[in-house]
Parts: structure tokens; sequence; C-alpha cells
């Protein structure tokens, strides 16, 4: 399985435009692994975790055709992780070509959000029209937490993150050929819940969600601390061993530091910090 880190930052990017911070001075100098773009990953080129606004950059930077794109596992439906815009594109009226069919998967919640932001592109939009479905080339799949469903050769199995519950927002356990990654970004607690399906996985690669440095936590997501106490207990209850990989994403700049010295700090506690472009092949 071949993961690409399409971005890896929280919802403003890093370096903050108007921000003059250390983390984002330090950015606009280093470039390199301290820019980051909003958070999203593909899976074998054919599975987009979260439609977000930058993934046409990101596709132009890391030489990646997202025509190539059969199946979108959508987290949730703010701003930074769908943009409307990219989809709507899809419609014959804006010229495009040879569109090939995409299933989209997402909580039902999240698809009424959805809908809200195309409708702000076209106000006669409607994702609950089947009509208006099949000029956008694709189906809506309404998955729910712990119902484990097969699209093709995966197996998606859906977690609560209690990031957002208006939208019921997801993290995923994704299985293809045998191997297990878990894709937690937006996560503001693992549930016991959640707890009781992870120990039924032994998990190659896990990704987690660290918006904010250690003790700078201000709300709805993880922070590098509690970053720390998920790994220790995943090894604690066999759910990752020591050929597991745990990367962190999602990384905004409140409290945390450039890029070298983020990795540094984080090796010591057991996992990585991932970057933009990093490719991971499991």
């Amino acid at each position: 399985m071949k993961i690409m880190f399409l971005g890896t930052s929280a919802a403003t990017s890093c370096p903050l435009i108007f921000c003059r911070c250390i983390v984002c001075e330090n950015a606009r100098i280093n470039r390199g692994k301290d820019i980051r773009k909003r958070a999203s990953l593909l899976i074998n080129d054919d599975l987009l975790i979260d439609l977000g606004p930058d993934v046409t950059t990101s596709a132009a930077m890391y030489n990646i055709n997202l025509t190539k794109i059969k199946y979108i596992l959508q987290t949730h439906g703010h701003s930074d992780h769908f943009d409307a815009g990219h989809l709507i594109t899809r419609l014959s009226e804006y010229a495009t070509e040879n569109v090939e069919h995409i299933s989209l998967f997402a909580s039902r919640e999240t698809i009424n959000t959805l809908d809200m932001w195309l409708k702000a592109e076209d106000a006669e939009a409607d994702l609950f029209d089947s009509n208006w479905l099949d000029r956008l080339y694709m189906d809506i799949k309404y998955i729910k937490h712990g119902e484990c469903v097969k699209i093709e050769d995966y197996c998606v199995t859906p977690l609560e993150s209690l990031h957002d519950t208006r939208e019921n927002s997801l993290m995923f356990i994704i299985n293809y050929d045998n191997r297990n990654i878990m894709y937690g970004t937006d996560l503001l607690k693992i549930s016991d819940s959640v707890w009781d399906i992870l120990k039924s996985f032994k998990l190659d690669l896990v990704i987690l969600d660290q918006t904010y440095g250690e003790g700078k936590n201000a709300g709805g997501h993880l922070d590098a601390g509690q970053v720390t106490d998920i790994v220790s207990k995943m090894k604690a209850e066999k759910i990752i061993d020591e050929s597991s990989v745990v990367y962190a994403t999602h990384i905004s700049h409140e409290g945390n530091d450039i890029h070298e010295v983020m990795e540094k700090l984080a090796i010591a506690k057991g996992y990585h910090i991932a970057y933009d472009g990093l490719e991971i092949t499991i």
C-alpha cells in the first residue's frame, strides 16, 4: 500500500498568511518541510481522504494524476477538508472531458454540509438528488461509526472522531492487501467505543492529529502530549508493535516548532512528524 501525504497542516496552513511568530517566520526562511498545505492523504493513486482546497497544488508539486481517483473518504465538511469548487468542475458546463465515475463516502450529516458548500457554487446543486449526482458522475455512500464497508480491494472501518458531532465526523481504518492503516486527523479524543474497535486490529501505520504543541491545546484537536499518550496505550494494548509506524499530521503553529525540532521530540516519544510530499509504502 502506497501512502502520500498531500498536506499536513491544520486549517490555517503554515506559515499563516499574516503571522510573524517564530514558527511562521522560520517556515518562510527554511521552506521545505516547514511549508504545510491543508491535510489530505492519497492511497494507491485511487483513494483520496478529504477533497481539500490544496489537493490540486499538491498534485502539481508531486506529479500526481488526480483523474485516477475512484474513491473519496470525507472525514467531515469543514472548509480546510472540502472544497466544493473542485467537485463542481466535474460538471459538463466546465468543459471537463472524459470524467471517470467516483464514489464519495461520508456520514449523512457530513453530506449535508458538503451540499451546503456546493449550493454556494450553484444554488440548484443537490447532493441528495440522483440527477445531480449523475451530472457529477458520482455516487454517495453513507457510512457510520463501526460499520465496515468493502470498497473493491479495500475494507474501510469508519470511526467517530468527536471533532464535530453535528457532522458525525469520522476517521478511518483502511485495510488493503492484509495491511492496516489508521487515519485519525481532526480527532478530539479516542472514545471507549473506538478503543474497543481498535483492539481487534493490528495497525501497521497510524496517522494522528497533532494540531497543537504539548500544553497549548485550544480545543477540538489533539496536542503532542495526547499523541504520546495514545501511542503508549496502543503499544500497551498491542494495537501497534515495534514494526508499526506512527506519524503526526494536521500541524498548526500553535505550540509546535519547525519540523526538525518537532521530529527530534517525536522520535523520543516513539513516533514521527509527517511533512508534505512524504511517501510511505507499507
